[in-house]
């Protein structure tokens, strides 16, 4: 593999960037490790202008990589050292052949690079990302939405701004769960369901304190509509439709997630909108009623709707 080639010669940061990104294609080493053990950054020994912030890039042994780069190192024109320096080592190397002085120096070199590069890294999030499995954003942006210590379906950072706000909508609700299968989802509201009255608020013969027309209600249930939704799922095909039936892979996991969007207090019911094409002829004890067979001849287009088994706070 030849990396010699500059891609970025003015600007430091993208070249070093590149380079990684081609060792990571050949290597299993860590990004870190990468930067330190198979690119060697010098400074030019030379006090000329240079064309550019990363000069020539030759190879070294072991699939090392010398990088030549003419800022913020210590020796040559823009050096952070005094310029007798940087003469010092022209003079011992080309008088006198000595590069020990040379190489001493760009063992700093390196390790200033070396931490340059990892700090602009850190503040530059996409190229964090490029060599990272967890995003460089995750925990901050769970933390910011309140969801760190969350239950372990919150914790995913794509979705954690739907659960930020203190008020759950049900567009965010459809939003999430569109996102998780992969299907239309509608919601209903204001759907109303049956919910169990408290004891406490009921009339009773012979009750002094709850007397007929006085009392609250009759009875041990009430239509409640304000605090039950519907959420439909489709239409879908059969196919997809079974992974949500009570025996399917999805079906508490779907129940899971949408109690633990709603909260308490809030009830809802489950419609599976199925699309089928007619119902074939069906031998007796090869298929369910309701779901995939149906009495009667329905060879019209269409789509069927049936409702799923809900877990339930008021009954």
């Amino acid at each position: 593999m030849d990396l010699s080639k500059v891609l970025s010669k003015h600007n430091f940061f993208q070249q070093v960037r590149a380079m990684l990104g081609q060792l990571k294609k050949s290597g299993s080493m860590k990004p870190r490790q990468m930067l330190e053990d198979q690119l060697y950054f010098v400074s030019p020994l030379s006090l000329e202008a240079q064309r550019g912030e990363v000069g020539p890039i030759k190879p070294l042994a072991n699939n090392r990589w010398q990088v030549q780069v003419s800022s913020h190192g210590l020796t040559g024109v823009m050096g952070a050292l005094p310029t007798t320096y940087t003469e010092w080592l022209i003079e011992r190397y080309y008088r006198y052949g000595d590069t020990a002085a040379k190489a001493f120096f760009d063992i700093f070199n390196h390790r200033l690079q070396c931490l340059r590069y990892l700090a602009w890294q850190k503040y530059h999030f996409y190229a964090q990302a490029e060599f990272e499995t967890a995003m460089p954003l995750s925990a901050a942006i769970r933390g910011l939405s309140g969801f760190s210590e969350g239950e372990p379906s919150l914790q995913k950072e794509r979705v954690a701004t739907l659960f930020a706000h203190s008020v759950r909508s049900m567009v965010n609700l459809e939003t999430w769960l569109k996102t998780l299968y992969g299907v239309p989802v509608n919601i209903t509201p204001f759907t109303g369901g049956w919910r169990k009255m408290t004891p406490s608020f009921c009339s009773r013969l012979g009750g002094h304190g709850q007397t007929l027309g006085e009392a609250p209600m009759i009875g041990s249930v009430y239509w409640d509509r304000q605090s039950h939704f519907t959420v439909t799922l489709g239409p879908i095909q059969m196919s997809t439709a079974c992974q949500f039936l009570p025996e399917g892979p999805s079906y508490d996991s779907l129940l899971q997630h949408i109690q633990e969007f709603v909260g308490a207090g809030l009830d809802f019911d489950i419609d599976l909108l199925i699309q089928h094409a007619g119902t074939p002829r069906t031998l007796l004890g090869t298929g369910r009623l309701g779901l995939d067979i149906g009495l009667g001849n329905s060879a019209e287009l269409g789509k069927h709707k049936i409702r799923l088994p809900a877990r339930r706070e008021g009954r």
